[in-house]
């Protein structure tokens, strides 16, 4: 299978040091099916909310990755298909803006104060500084060829670009946007995480069955591990002990032991691996299958795996805080408390698929991502006999 089959995504967090970490109630999935962002609480596997992408049509909508403030405030997804990237409020199921970037960006993270997002721009070969203040970008710096992950330390001094057109990792220094190294790994870097302690990073090999590891320090390329076939996304215990790496095309993932630098016999999941996440407490990890449309949940004592269905060909994946879904008229998108016949219009059009349900969350009684017939009809019935008391 080519690598072009399987665009790349965002790398996980590190929790923001100037900032509290938000409760890790939810578990914020980015879905390439249906061009959203779905939020399900992670104690009762229910979706409590989901924010449409704005126009993000099928199949020509390409969300290729999710970065979450660690206050849960404000999630950033870039967009292959349109050189923006969405800003979201997911505590408040709105879309605030789209930032225009470089060309196909494919991967977003985020610094530790949550200041800036950094975005890799695989068509441009470089990448974008946004201001998060302002939503604006402010810099735009050269890196190598086909820019497909990235990451920030903890300390928030440097950003490393993985490189998949020229097997190479770009190395940033955040004090004043300039690239001061290029350091060679393996074929095609897919994926980059680095660890707690900010001394090593960990590095995918697309192309291949290894992880590059990264001396941060040095900025040198120690060595490799080997893992499985076409390894994607990479997350780190909260320990630094382990780095869990999803492989593409053996629907597995691999566990490494990050003081001996060998991985052991490969955790199976379900088909086509490409983003992973873990919890906090480092008790679980969540694996996006994005062939399977599943997240494979992995309890990382006893390696037992469990399987949530039916999430729409999920591709990245954050953890934060749950939104608060407050009861709402159903249909009265100006929170009024009445339904007026401008509004039951928007809602036909939302659900036509001429609107986005961000024109109007009210009408998405259910949080489902679309407006179906019995929500309008509950409309009809709030604009005709008054909003519920």
């Amino acid at each position: 299978m080519q690598n072009s089959a399987w665009p790349l995504l965002g790398v996980a967090l590190t929790a923001a040091a100037a900032q509290p970490a938000a409760a890790q109630d939810c578990l914020y999935i980015l879905t390439r099916l249906n061009g959203a962002v779905t939020v399900v609480d992670r104690s009762s596997d229910q979706v409590v909310v989901t924010i449409a992408l704005p126009n993000c049509p099928q199949p020509q909508c390409q969300p290729t990755g999710l970065a979450l403030s660690s206050d849960s405030m404000r999630a950033y997804v870039p967009r292959l298909d349109s050189g923006n990237v969405n800003v979201l409020d997911p505590l408040n199921n709105t879309v605030l803006d789209s930032v225009p970037v470089g060309s196909a960006p494919s991967a977003v993270a985020l610094t530790p104060d949550g200041s800036k997002a950094f975005v890799a721009n695989l068509a441009s070969d470089s990448v974008s500084v946004i201001d998060t203040s302002s939503n604006s970008v402010v810099d735009t710096i050269t890196v190598g060829n086909q820019p497909r992950a990235v990451a920030v330390t903890p300390d928030g001094a440097t950003v490393l670009v993985c490189n998949g057109g020229d097997s190479s990792v770009s190395v940033i220094r955040t004090a004043d946007d300039t690239v001061t190294k290029t350091i060679d790994v393996g074929s095609q870097p897919a994926g980059v995480a680095v660890t707690p302690d900010g001394a090593h990073a960990y590095v995918s090999n697309g192309n291949g069955s290894s992880v590059s590891v990264i001396d941060i320090a040095n900025l040198t390329a120690t060595g490799t591990i080997t893992v499985g076939h076409s390894p994607r996304g990479i997350a780190l215990t909260p320990n630094g002990a382990a780095a869990y790496v999803t492989n593409v095309l053996d629907g597995t993932v691999s566990i490494i032991d990050t003081a001996a630098g060998t991985a052991g016999n490969p955790i199976g999941v379900d088909n086509g691996p490409v983003a992973v996440t873990i919890t906090d407490d480092g008790a679980t990890a969540y694996v996006a299958n994005l062939a399977s449309d599943t997240i494979s949940v992995i309890d990382t004592a006893t390696r037992g795996v469990t399987s949530i269905a039916g999430r729409g060909s999920p591709f990245d994946l954050a953890l934060g805080s749950c939104p608060s879904v407050t009861s709402t008229c159903v249909g009265d998108c100006s929170g009024d408390g009445h339904v007026l016949v401008n509004e039951l219009i928007t809602g036909v059009n939302i659900a036509l698929g001429n609107q986005p349900v961000s024109t109007c969350p009210a009408f998405d009684a259910d949080h489902s991502g679309m407006v179906e017939i019995n929500e309008l009809i509950a409309a009809v019935n709030n604009a005709l006999n008054g909003c519920p008391a």
